[in-house]
């Protein structure tokens, strides 16, 4: 029998937890316990207890979806757990039928192309992200330490790296597979709409004096955004975790400096 991984056990326990109890009641403890780990791999993964309390919370609200989901929303749904599992190349819309539990008439109504329907899987991620993104900025600045801690923040979003997670490398998938013009302008759209929202973000933590005046935050959204990928990038190239770690480190100090109210 193939043996779990940590990060498997503790979200497949993750998953059970948020099927019998509030999110706001779970905590690290629980999840190791049911995980049958240590209480830090539960954080290892998950980060701050905000951050774990928002997973949950959107665990849940996507389960509420689920039950009473449209044909639309139950194909986005079932889309996002065939891609994650099959990667972009190896999924089709009519994998994505048969997850969904639907035939293959009622997937192509929504969505005309594979294309089509990565895009909205895309545009739920970037909501996700977007809803999420406060609470971790907030937990950052108030740490004592807040360059130490966006160290810790990074290095959470590139864990999925070395678990070997196919999700981490669907955009550049999506992006290599080559996209008929329409596609390519809705990716604009999609991308430049997710930019401006983590731009007004910033400009929100610059008005409350956290970031330089100097900065331009939606100059600054680009830039993470890049830097993300560009790290991403890096580990395909040369899989080393010792060195994804300490590129990840000069990356949040140099990000610190730069950016922070001296």
């Amino acid at each position: 029998m193939m043996q779990l991984s940590v990060k498997e056990k503790v979200f497949a326990a993750a998953e059970q937890l948020a099927m019998s109890k509030a999110f706001d009641q779970i905590t690290f403890a629980e999840v190791a316990q049911a995980a049958g780990v240590h209480w830090t791999a539960v954080r290892r993964h998950f980060g701050s207890k905000e951050a774990m309390r928002q997973w949950f919370k959107e665990k849940q609200a996507d389960q509420h979806a689920f039950d009473q989901a449209d044909t639309r929303s139950r194909v986005i749904l079932a889309a996002e757990a065939v891609f994650a599992v099959q990667g972009y190349a190896n999924s089709s819309l009519d994998k994505v039928a048969e997850h969904a539990g639907l035939s293959k008439g009622a997937v192509y109504w929504h969505f005309s192309s594979k294309q089509d329907l990565f895009l909205n899987v895309l545009e739920r991620a970037y909501e996700r992200q977007i809803r999420m993104l406060p609470a971790q900025m907030e937990h950052i600045l108030a740490a004592a330490d807040p360059m130490a801690e966006l160290v810790v923040w990074l290095e959470q979003q590139f864990l999925c790296l070395e678990d070997g997670d196919e999700r981490s490398k669907l955009f550049l998938q999506f992006l290599v597979s080559g996209q008929e013009p329409e596609i390519q302008q809705k990716l604009q759209l999609l991308h430049t709409a997710f930019l401006d929202k983590v731009g007004g973000f910033l400009q929100q933590l610059q008005q409350r004096g956290f970031l330089s005046d100097d900065i331009r935050p939606r100059a600054l959204a680009a830039m993470l955004d890049s830097l993300l990928k560009g790290v991403l990038i890096e580990w395909l190239i040369d899989p080393d975790p010792q060195a994804l770690r300490m590129l990840i480190e000069t990356v949040s100090r140099t990000l610190w400096k730069g950016v922070a109210v001296k």
